[in-house]
């Protein structure tokens, strides 16, 4: 089941540095997570950057997006990025994905 993080916005990067169709991974060192914001038909999508299909993660920002689709490199587990659901294993637990907007220019994330 994906879920919504509820903590305040924090800015991670500039928004000229998501190209279109491209996965950027950034790491929140107080939290301990990387996340990984892709740019799609001009909207921007944040979910955990770590594959869930094996004890190691796996980060998908080295994956292949294909749309909103984002395909694990590590095992070739698939997700939609904009809900965090498996789409094909052999991961069975879904991704969490985080609300991400830009802003003067600035990208922000909810986490």
């Amino acid at each position: 089941m994906t879920e919504l993080a509820t903590s305040t916005l924090r800015t991670v990067g500039r928004g000229d540095a998501i190209a279109a169709d491209f996965v950027v991974p950034y790491y929140l060192e107080d939290r301990k997570l990387r996340i990984s914001v892709a740019r799609v038909d001009d909207r921007l999508y944040a979910f955990d950057d770590l594959c869930t299909c094996a004890e190691e993660g796996c980060p998908l920002s080295g994956g292949l997006l294909t749309g909103t689709t984002i395909m694990c490199q590590c095992h070739g587990s698939r997700f939609d990025i904009t809900t965090g659901a498996v789409m094909n294993g052999p991961a069975t637990e879904a991704l969490h994905v985080y609300e991400v907007q830009e802003v003067d220019g600035a990208v922000q994330i909810r986490a």
